[in-house]
Parts: C-alpha cells; sequence; structure tokens
C-alpha cells in the first residue's frame, strides 16, 4: 500500500464515504482511514431524503439542488457497485387535525410546494392505521439503504487500496509545511469526517457541535405500506414486510448503547399509528453531530489549511454529503468559493 497521499480521509461514515467516491471519479490518489471499534451515526441512518421538513412542514434547504443532487449521485455508485441502494418514495403523512388540514389546502396553492405535492386525502388511506382525517401524499423522496452502501462502498475501497483501518489521535499528527505526516502517512490534505468524536478533536472542537442521540429498530409486521409514514416518526418500508422505524431525538443522555427509555418511546408512537402486531427484529443507535445552526460544517482550519472537515450533517447526510464533499473538492482544485451557509468560516470568532 502507498505511504504518500493526495487525500487522506479519517473517518468512513456517510461523509467521507461520499468524498471518496468524489475521488474517486476525480482519479486522485488517496486513502480513507477508520477505525472499526468506534460506532459511527451512519449505521443507525435511515437514509431518508425528503423535499420537506421538520414540524411546520417547510422546504429543505436547497431542496431542488440537494434532491436532484443525491439522486444523481447514488445512481452512479449503484452502476459502479451493480447493486441498488436508492429507492424513490413518496411520503404519506396522516392528518392530526383539521388546522393541519387547512394548512396543508393552503400549501397546495403555493408554487414552492405545489410541486411537491401529489395527493391530498381527506379519507383513510389504510387499514388498521390510525389516519381517519386521511393525509398529504407528497413526492421527489426517498431513502439510501444506507448499511449497504457503506459496507459496500467498504468492500470496494479494500479492493482497490484505499481504506486502511487504525486509530488515528489527534495529537498524533505532525504538521510540515508541504505536508501532513502520521504512522509513516504523508498527505497533502487531510479530511476529517468523524461525526461526534470531532466535538473533542483539537482542529475542530471549537465548531458549535449540538449533538442528539437517536434510536432506531427494524422491525417485522404483515401489513404492506406502499409509502412512507411520516407522524411524529418514520415507518420505511423497505423488503417485503420489513421496515426502518425512527427516530428518537435524545439532547443530553449520550449512553453508548439503545435504551429501554428510547425503545419504549417508538412502540408507543408505532401503536399511535397502526393497530398491527410486529417483531422486533434488530435495535440501532448513533450519536448524530447536529450544528447549532442547523447547517453543515465544510471547510479548512483558520491556521492549518490542508486540513478540513465534512461534518454536522444531522439527519440529513445521505443528502448534505454529495453537495458537502462537492464543494470542498471544487475549493482544493478549482479555487471555488464554499458556500457561505456551510463554511466553517461563520465561526471563525470561536476560534482561538
Amino acid at each position: 500500500m502507498k505511504k504518500n497521499y493526495e487525500f487522506v480521509i479519517i473517518g468512513q461514515g456517510i461523509a467521507g464515504t461520499v468524498l471518496s467516491w468524489y475521488l474517486i471519479e476525480k482519479n486522485l490518489n488517496f486513502l480513507i482511514i477508520n477505525d472499526p471499534k468506534k460506532a459511527s451515526s451512519s449505521s443507525a441512518a435511515l437514509g431518508v431524503y425528503n423535499p420537506i421538513t421538520g414540524k411546520r412542514f417547510v422546504e429543505t434547504w436547497k431542496a431542488k439542488e440537494l434532491i436532484n443532487k443525491t439522486e444523481k449521485f447514488y445512481k452512479k455508485i449503484e452502476n459502479k457497485l451493480k447493486t441498488k441502494i436508492l429507492y424513490k418514495k413518496n411520503i404519506y403523512r396522516p392528518f392530526h387535525n383539521n388546522k393541519n388540514i387547512n394548512d396543508w389546502q393552503m400549501k397546495l396553492e403555493s408554487r414552492t410546494f405545489k410541486k411537491y405535492i401529489k395527493k391530498l386525502d381527506i379519507k383513510s388511506r389504510y387499514n388498521l392505521m390510525n389516519d381517519d382525517l386521511g393525509g398529504i401524499i407528497t413526492k421527489k423522496s426517498g431513502y439510501i439503504d444506507v448499511t449497504k452502501f457503506i459496507k459496500l462502498s467498504k468492500k470496494y475501497l479494500k479492493s482497490n487500496n484505499h481504506y486502511k483501518e487504525i486509530k488515528i489521535h489527534p495529537n498524533d499528527i505532525v504538521i510540515k509545511k508541504k505536508f501532513i505526516e502520521f504512522d509513516k502517512i504523508k498527505t497533502r490534505n487531510l479530511i476529517f469526517c468523524i461525526g461526534s468524536d470531532q466535538n473533542t478533536n483539537r482542529f475542530f472542537s471549537w465548531l458549535p457541535f449540538n449533538l442528539v442521540k437517536g434510536e432506531t429498530i427494524d422491525i417485522e409486521m404483515k401489513i404492506r405500506l406502499k409509502e412512507i409514514i411520516q407522524k411524529s416518526i418514520l415507518i420505511i418500508p423497505t423488503n417485503k414486510n420489513l421496515y426502518k422505524i425512527g427516530s428518537t431525538y435524545e439532547w443530553n443522555d449520550f449512553e453508548n448503547k439503545n435504551t429501554i427509555k428510547g425503545i419504549n418511546e417508538l412502540k408507543n408512537k408505532i401503536s399511535a399509528i397502526l393497530d398491527s402486531k410486529y417483531n422486533i427484529i434488530n435495535k440501532k443507535f448513533g450519536i448524530r453531530p447536529a450544528s447549532k445552526d442547523r447547517r453543515a460544517f465544510v471547510g479548512f482550519h483558520p491556521q492549518y489549511k490542508n486540513i478540513g472537515i465534512i461534518n454536522g450533517l444531522g439527519s440529513k447526510g445521505v443528502s448534505l454529503a454529495p453537495y458537502c464533499a462537492e464543494n470542498l473538492l471544487e475549493n482544493i482544485l478549482k479555487n471555488k468559493l464554499i458556500d457561505n451557509e456551510i463554511n466553517i468560516k461563520r465561526y471563525i470568532s470561536l476560534y482561538s
């Protein structure tokens, strides 16, 4: 394996994996380093992309650009890996009350939302679902099979000598004038994509991370749903009678395991939506590296111009990662400015 690289990426979660594919596309010399013993929030990610977000159902930041880039990117990866990882699915949002119905009827008249709305129903869509008031079906959404994406990408990276499993401590990194060195590896550019661990990394711990723990479960049940269901949680139909459910949001307790509290919360929310028996077949958790202003962290260290970061993607990792990776690389290769809203320079006043 080579010891000198143009790029070294630390972390093989969603951000690091996406960035590695951009480097492959550009035929650049790189290595991705991963600590296999460290749990990644990506392992519990539901992988949903969606142009409408939040409790107030607003248009996602840069929705049109992000959705187009997301689908285009993962289709390319499907072709490269010769397997399916992108699943386009509409989202069905059962109405909570009459005000909810009125709000969506107003959105039907809006140019912003009209292009995303497929159908408004004022009657129940599914048996065994508590949706007596009906609901809204929106489009231009879907999910990425994150587990398969990361697992098969890792296999591809390994087979092409782009992957190494070692634990790197930031204090072991030696910064020279023209390169960075650690563990007998030299690189011109070092990019951190280490999720919640970034909060304690000496290079970028000054950024205002807002960590949140999420728990998810995989269940098996006999009813068949066509769309992703969104009503306080997401119910994602994946394969036959299998569904992904999530996620919880825990802002204080970061216990490194699934909890009774988290699982019970998910079970209670399922019961509030569906009147159906099911079996829990898997439990997952992850600590998402969100940011205070809900925008990603992309850019370079104020002092070390060849040490970069992609982080703070929160729950929108699969759709934000391609946009962020492209921004970072175009800055390096073409000197193109990074989008101000995600550039870490917006927090330069916090660096000392």
